[in-house]
């Protein structure tokens, strides 16, 4: 089995999933889950910061779409920073930017949240 390539914290008050290194359907297992059960204790206010992730492939994009619908149907938010610019070209072409929003950095994602 691959590592993860996602970390979990609270930040703020927020749950912030900071995604690293190489991100496939497998280093992205149990991610839809996870912030399921996030957002069933009214935790779906979520960031998720790709600052450190290098490639996201197809099966990777897959899988995070897959956690967006389910943020989507808590009616919830997420907010997406670190994206570089092949990224934000690729999250906008695969629908990314229909289930979320994007910020700059942390600090416009937090607040973002906040403001909200």
């Amino acid at each position: 089995m691959a590592a993860l390539a996602y970390t979990i914290t609270e930040e703020k008050g927020f749950p912030v999933v900071r995604f690293q290194n190489y991100c496939t359907n497998e280093t992205l297992e149990g991610l839809a889950d996870k912030v399921g059960s996030l957002c069933d204790k009214d935790k779906s206010r979520l960031i998720f910061d790709f600052t450190s992730c290098e490639i996201i492939n197809s099966l990777g994009m897959a899988a995070l779409l897959e956690t967006l619908m389910i943020v989507q149907d808590y009616e919830g938010r997420v907010i997406i920073s670190g994206l570089n610019a092949i990224q934000q070209k690729f999250f906008g072409l695969t629908g990314v930017f229909s289930l979320s929003t994007h910020a700059e950095d942390l600090t416009q994602a937090f607040t973002m949240l906040q403001s909200a």
